[in-house]
């Protein structure tokens, strides 16, 4: 809810929830009870907690948290670079002077240095796929899904309910405004020998397009995303997003039910742009919308709507919004 402040005994109850087991031990350990952490969420989705104690010690805001924890993953790829630069640089400022003084001493360091500073930026940890080769090959895939699902009338907006064995499947209802299956409704029928088709409400079940890259990043933030609560996504999500390398820098923006992604410089933009010009509006979305629809749907145990993403002015940010559904109907 947008500009309210939590009442004093959620407070205590989500600063709780949020605490890690060894901070609370810790908490216990110096004499602070739950009642002394507050927690109150600011307008546009910024989240701001404190944590009082004996010692007057001040808490930090998540937001400075979830900013440093991307910022360092920024520099710690910056400062790689720099390393490569600096052996290089300093490689072939040896083999010159080897040339001025003809010395063979200076011919081996500025070969040496000049080989580790190359060797920086040519050796991978992982191997790396051209944007426009994963774009070639999973869009003809994702395409065939969605004429598919045309062809048999489902022409309404998807909508990611957290259920069954694969965490979040998308619901695709058989008329507009139409009520939501419950989550156990769907689990029931995903258990009927893989069903497809749900009645009362009349709708499709569809696999996610970005579920494999959502249980990747689910994998690389280290914990179960299951329940964890919107705050924790805000503050952990950015910092997996980097350094996965899926982009340069990702923010999140919470206001009510709306939850707003900026990625900077993200691997699926063309991916996303070829979505937007040649499907539906509004359909299943890129494996990285749909990705990010799918860990909001299990993270907070709400349907998600995939509302829309657009390039914004600057032609390198990409910006996705959601919509987590608190009605039972569309």
């Amino acid at each position: 809810m947008k500009d309210d402040i939590v009442c004093a005994s959620c407070s205590s109850r989500y600063s709780s929830m949020m605490r890690s087991p060894e901070a609370r031990r810790v908490d216990v350990e110096r004499g602070i009870t739950p009642s002394d952490s507050k927690r109150h969420v600011e307008s546009g989705g910024q989240i701001t907690e404190t944590v009082a104690s004996q010692g007057g010690l001040q808490g930090k805001s998540s937001d400075a948290t979830n900013g440093s924890a991307v910022q360092i993953a920024v520099e710690q790829k910056m400062q790689i670079g720099r390393i490569g630069y600096g052996l290089l640089g300093i490689g072939l400022v040896a083999l010159v002077l080897s040339v001025l003084f003809g010395s063979t001493i200076l011919v081996f360091i500025g070969l040496g240095l000049a080989f580790w500073g190359m060797l920086v930026f040519f050796v991978r940890p992982q191997k790396y796929v051209r944007s426009d080769l994963m774009t070639a090959t999973a869009w003809s895939s994702l395409k065939t899904v969605d004429d598919m699902m045309l062809g048999l009338g489902y022409r309404e907006r998807g909508v990611y309910i957290p259920a069954g064995p694969e965490k979040a499947v998308v619901f695709i209802p058989a008329e507009p405004f139409s009520k939501l299956p419950s989550p156990s409704v769907v689990a029931h029928g995903l258990a009927a020998d893989g069903k497809l088709y749900l009645h009362d409400p009349d709708g499709l079940l569809v696999v996610p397009p970005g579920l494999a890259l959502a249980n990747l990043i689910e994998k690389k933030l280290g914990f179960d995303v299951k329940g964890v609560g919107l705050d924790r996504l805000v503050q952990t999500l950015p910092k997996v997003l980097v350094n996965l390398e899926i982009v340069s820098n990702a923010e999140i923006e919470v206001e009510g039910s709306f939850v707003r992604f900026r990625l900077s410089d993200s691997i699926y933009a063309d991916f996303c742009k070829q979505v937007r010009d040649n499907s539906r509006p509004c359909g299943l979305g890129c494996p990285m919308c749909s990705a990010l629809a799918c860990i909001l749907a299990v993270g907070t145990g709400k349907p998600v709507l995939f509302d829309e993403d657009k390039l914004a002015p600057d032609g390198k940010t990409t910006l996705s919004n959601y919509q987590l559904v608190t009605e039972a109907r569309l």
